[in-house]
């Protein structure tokens, strides 16, 4: 099963994101639960460096991705992580929807 933790600020934006294992859904190479949250979360980190222009520390291994989002100032970098964000999350809560038995999304606040 894929595990997905969101770790929200007090403001609700997403302040880290850990994606572990694997959907087992079907073979390895040919599985669309894990290639559809691969393809949603990888793509939302490109977005975050590549477009928001963000610095933020992230990894990414076989089976694993995690990213911290820092504190953003700047409204126009600000903005547009958002929506990056909020389109990713949504996604993988349809994914989880759909394909509750393969995917499991935690989300806690921050303390």
């Amino acid at each position: 099963m894929i595990t997905v933790n969101i770790l929200m600020t007090a403001e609700d934006r997403v302040k880290e994101l850990k994606v572990t294992g694997h959907a087992d859904f079907s073979a390895h190479g040919s599985d669309i639960v894990c290639s559809a949250v691969s393809v949603l979360t990888q793509t939302a980190l490109l977005g975050l460096v590549e477009v928001a222009e963000l610095d933020l520390k992230y990894c990414i291994k076989e089976g694993f991705l995690s990213f911290s989002i820092p504190d953003i100032d700047e409204s126009d970098k600000k903005l547009k992580a958002c929506a990056i964000i909020d389109t990713m999350v949504m996604g993988l809560k349809n994914i989880e929807e759909n394909y509750s038995p393969y995917i499991r999304l935690i989300v806690k606040k921050e303390v």
